[in-house]
């Protein structure tokens, strides 16, 4: 699916997509792969179904861990900038470009970094299904970093 940046820009700005939040969740410490994907699957088949109606939009999954909340959140977007940060877009592309729209994996938590905030581009939509696991390992490091972070 391709997308005009000023008509991607447009819509991130007129909140004209799809946002959805999922209930919370809880992970233990030390979970496996296996686990956070069987966690994870109503977020992956909620964004199969957005990008399936060749929507834009943001699917949230908090998870309780640690003591906190880390929200993961998968979004549509050009390039690896959270829905937030749409006034900066532009400085990347000119308005008339059309690109591919991507896979956004998003991760927040106050721990988690100085930020509080990570976000990796995973592909675009069309390969979607191809990067779930992707998405599994990233988010699994990042709570490793949670860990080591919040018992420093």
């Amino acid at each position: 699916m391709k997308i005009k940046v000023a008509d991607f820009m447009q819509q991130v700005d007129g909140q004209n997509y799809q946002n959805d939040v999922l209930p919370a969740v809880d992970a233990v410490e030390k979970i496996t792969e296996q686990k956070l994907t069987e966690i994870l699957q109503p977020l992956f088949e909620h964004f199969t179904k957005l990008i399936a109606a060749e929507k834009l939009g943001r699917i949230e999954q908090p998870v309780n861990f640690v003591g906190q909340v880390v929200t993961i959140a998968l979004e549509t977007g050009v390039i690896n900038l959270p829905f937030a940060n749409n006034n900066h877009v532009d400085n990347f592309f000119d308005s008339d470009t059309e690109t591919e729209v991507l896979a956004n994996l998003v991760v927040t938590s106050p721990k988690l970094n100085a930020s509080g905030l990570r976000i990796d581009t995973l592909g675009e939509i069309t390969q979607w299904t191809e990067q779930q696991q992707q998405a599994v390992k990233m988010f699994a490091a990042d709570l490793k970093q949670l860990v080591k972070n919040v018992a420093d």
